[in-house]
């Protein structure tokens, strides 16, 4: 059929010069074929000159290889690469948001929970020596974040965007397994063990992020506005669900919510694996080389992304600073009173507070893809204001402050999303958002390792 195909258009062009290039089921409308096929064009229409005989010559070779002898083939090829990425453009993967849910919820573990586990470690909330080596350990997380955002590209060089989402998950996965079995089953209260634990968190979602985000641009932009959601969704189902179940009655213990996200990170690995079509993966292994052939090529892609990622650095500070970073040592005793009249349970009310960052979350991410484009620099404010409500200390202002820091976070982080697939080339956009997350973690590293000092300056 392929071949009968090219052979009506070869001899089309050289009778006369009507064009059948695909078959009609997939012929694309009128004006879909833009100016860099009209050299195709023009070479099917051209008929040979009189007495050529090579005619005779490119219809037998037409059987033997019809991508070569055709002239039409060219244009056929990218139309036909046209319809897919169509088609790519109108299905939407909601299913991606089950991928980046259970990484995030590893993520969100292992900074959400870190006052379970220094509890567990019999480390007191002070200013003590042991206080702030364990505040150091945690910040491995932001800093193998950090350092991976850039490292990917070098240490998984041989692997393609897609495998590197896999590696991604099964780092999170290790990292969940060592915390609920090495240091919370048996009881292994080396902070070395935690050191390992964070990294490997941190590793993973410094190499997670961007290459998912590169594997859903071909599926445009509902995809990724889905996939973004899950961002929110996987924090909070620790943040509100862990905080919940871990209260009364039920009473689960920090060990088994660990153990519990790591099966959610193999489950959105085999989701991955078996719902979102490796598609679109341009960007090929290359290592070092890759790394600095991007980097040669700044010049395309760095002056129109430079000064958005500024915003989002401090946005990540907040983040990783005060909401929740600040308020788990903060609000640390068995009760808060939140009134005079209405006291909680320190997890009851983290549930409540976790509720209001989740639907801040939401609605930021919801509103940065229906809103008018803008600079994320003009929505630092809700941030900043969330993280001053924090600092005053006022348990019912709490959740509100919560809600404006994730907020921000929502509308900044899905503004640069949108910035970088409207203005950046396709071949720089895994540079780009690694770049763009890069600045980010860097906030996110300042703002934890002052976790300890900002306690100590609030509460004495």
């Amino acid at each position: 059929e392929s071949d009968s195909r090219f052979f009506v258009c070869c001899l089309s062009s050289m009778t006369s010069g009507v064009i059948l290039p695909v078959t009609p089921e997939k012929r694309p409308p009128c004006g879909s074929i833009e100016s860099d096929s009209n050299e195709s064009l023009s070479s099917c229409r051209t008929a040979p000159s009189s007495g050529d005989r090579s005619d005779f010559g490119r219809v037998h070779r037409l059987f033997e290889d019809p991508l070569e002898a055709s002239p039409c083939s060219s244009l056929q090829e990218r139309l036909l690469e046209r319809e897919v990425e169509s088609e790519n453009e109108r299905l939407v993967y909601w299913e991606s948001i089950f991928v980046v849910l259970p990484c995030f919820s590893g993520y969100a573990a292992l900074f959400g929970l870190q006052h379970e586990v220094k509890v567990r470690l019999r480390i007191a909330d002070d200013s003590s020596q042991a206080s702030h080596h364990f505040g150091a350990a945690v910040s491995c997380l932001y800093l193998f974040c950090l350092i991976f955002r850039i490292a990917h590209k070098v240490v998984f060089s041989s692997l393609n965007p897609r495998v590197r989402v896999h590696v991604a998950l099964s780092c999170m996965m290790v990292s969940m397994l060592v915390m609920s079995v090495v240091v919370l089953t048996f009881e292994c209260y080396d902070l070395y063990w935690v050191i390992v634990s964070y990294s490997l968190g941190g590793a993973a979602i410094g190499s997670f992020e961007s290459n998912l985000l590169n594997c859903l641009t071909p599926f445009g932009h509902e995809t990724k506005r889905l996939a973004i959601l899950g961002i929110p969704l996987g924090v909070n189902t620790i943040l509100i669900g862990g905080f919940f179940i871990m209260g009364p009655p039920l009473q689960v213990s920090v060990t088994t919510v660990f153990a519990g996200v790591a099966a959610l990170n193999l489950i959105g690995m085999i989701v991955f694996a078996v719902w979102i079509p490796p598609r679109g993966e341009a960007v090929k292994a290359g290592g070092v080389n890759e790394l600095v052939a991007d980097c040669k090529g700044c010049r395309h892609w760095l002056p129109l992304l430079w000064h958005y990622p500024l915003a989002f650095a401090v946005d990540t500070f907040t983040l990783a600073g005060f909401s929740p970073g600040l308020s788990l040592y903060v609000y640390d005793k068995e009760v808060v009173e939140v009134t005079e009249s209405v006291v909680l349970e320190t997890k009851t009310f983290f549930a409540f507070y976790n509720t209001a960052n989740m639907l801040g979350g939401l609605c930021g991410r919801w509103l940065s893809y229906r809103l008018q484009q803008r600079h994320p620099a003009a929505y630092v404010c809700f941030s900043l204001l969330g993280a001053l409500l924090l600092v005053l200390r006022e348990p019912v202002l709490a959740p509100a402050g919560a809600f404006l820091v994730m907020l921000g976070d929502g509308l900044i982080y899905g503004t640069i999303s949108r910035h970088v697939d409207s203005v950046i080339p396709q071949e720089f956009n895994l540079i780009a958002i690694s770049y763009w997350l890069f600045i980010g973690d860097v906030g996110s590293l300042i703002g934890s390792s002052l976790i300890s000092y900002l306690r100590d300056w609030l509460v004495t």
